[in-house]
């Protein structure tokens, strides 16, 4: 590679990563403690915070209640609103979220849910006051406590942490031309042995870096994506299955049951009702999905009629949806239990380790006038220093 050129990709790493070094590293130390979230949690006595399970002083029922029944109890406790949407955890069968808001409202936001018990279908009631350690330490990580614009912020940190990934891995070529792989030179200046351990920790990581850092973009700009899902796959869905809303709505449990049958196999993630922001203006939108830690995150849609409770069309994710869903577990390693949080964490130490030694590899440059600066590239570019 001729010296402009390389000096050009130089000049991109080096920026890049000046640019990124304080918020790569608030990320990769806050990451670290997401990894292990549960844990932490645990031990501050905080796992169970969020809700709290109502006692059931009274037997099970032989027959899990309708899930018509908890909408008609969440309706009746905040009169005027009507059903919007009823949510599904992945971690506890007898968790279900019943939200409501106001009628004509589409945005699931302007609303309230109430969580139930599915076994007896008695309410459960809000934790303690206050939020974990850990959902502190998740919204730094996602938006520096800055909201919507924060969250754009990091991704916007996620597009220069590749930018300096790849110029970094063009750089690397040129500098080992001459030097064994992996090699430190301990015995030379300081600036040196800094340099090799940078090259070092950042090959090492490269690959794992690039994912992390790419899914971790995705999730930041999730906001735009899901506009344009809904500004093109659902608006086109609302176009091809037009129809007025029902007068009355079919109960809710036989739209699952029909989503079921079109769909067996999988598990129920969400209803949304007709005329939210995730459905038509006649159609239950039953989000299924399945049961394995990567399998939760391929969802499929099926838009059952409110009216007569008949399957009107079946949809998968388009694909940008789909590495979104996909995104959450390869950036925080959450799918494969413990051996993987342990790689996943001594990753995120090197990938700091990365960037704290190439800082340093930047302070101690020597400062060079502007005739210097014109002058072919310094030895540890050129990969002449042995």
């Amino acid at each position: 590679m001729k010296a402009p050129t390389l000096r050009v990709w130089y000049a991109i790493h080096r920026w890049t990563s000046l640019l990124c070094t304080l918020n790569l590293l608030v990320l990769c130390v806050t990451g670290l403690l997401l990894i292990f979230h549960e844990d932490i949690d645990a031990l501050l006595g905080q796992e169970h915070h969020g809700m709290v399970a109502a006692e059931r002083t009274v037997a099970v029922p032989a027959r899990r209640p309708a899930l018509q029944a908890l909408v008609d109890v969440a309706q009746a406790a905040h009169p005027g609103q009507v059903a919007k949407s009823i949510s599904f955890s992945d971690e506890d069968a007898d968790a279900v979220g019943v939200r409501v808001g106001p009628p004509g409202e589409p945005k699931l936001r302007n609303g309230t849910t109430t969580q139930f018990d599915a076994a007896t279908g008695a309410t459960r009631k809000p934790g303690p006051p206050g939020e974990t350690f850990s959902g502190f330490i998740l919204k730094l990580h996602l938006n520096l406590f800055l909201g919507l614009p924060g969250q754009f912020f990091i991704g916007f940190i996620g597009v220069l942490f590749a930018l300096s990934l790849i110029s970094g891995l063009v750089v690397y070529g040129p500098f080992m031309r001459k030097l064994a792989f992996g090699l430190v030179r301990f015995g030379k200046p300081v600036r040196i042995v800094q340099a090799d351990l940078h090259n070092l920790f950042g090959i090492v990581v490269m690959v794992w870096a690039l994912v992390v850092g790419l899914t971790g973009t995705f999730l930041s700009f999730s906001p735009l994506i899901i506009g344009v899902w809904q500004k093109t796959e659902l608006q086109h869905l609302i176009a091809t299955l037009p129809g007025p809303t029902p007068a009355a709505f079919v109960p809710v449990d036989r739209a699952l049951e029909q989503a079921h049958r079109m769909v067996p196999g999988k598990d129920p993630a969400f209803v949304f009702y007709p005329n939210t922001e995730f459905s038509t203006g006649r159609h239950y939108g039953v989000v299924l999905r399945g049961h394995t830690e990567l399998q939760k995150r391929v969802y499929a849609i099926v838009l059952v009629d409110a009216g007569d409770g008949t399957v009107a069309a079946v949809r998968g994710m388009p694909w940008y949806l789909q590495v979104l869903l996909l995104s959450a577990p390869f950036h925080f390693g959450d799918y494969a239990g413990r051996p993987l949080q342990i790689l996943w964490a001594l990753l995120t130490l090197v990938t700091a380790g990365a960037t704290v030694t190439g800082f340093i590899f930047w302070l101690k440059r020597p400062r060079r006038s502007r005739e210097d600066a014109r002058a072919p590239l310094p030895p540890q570019l050129s990969g002449d220093q042995a």
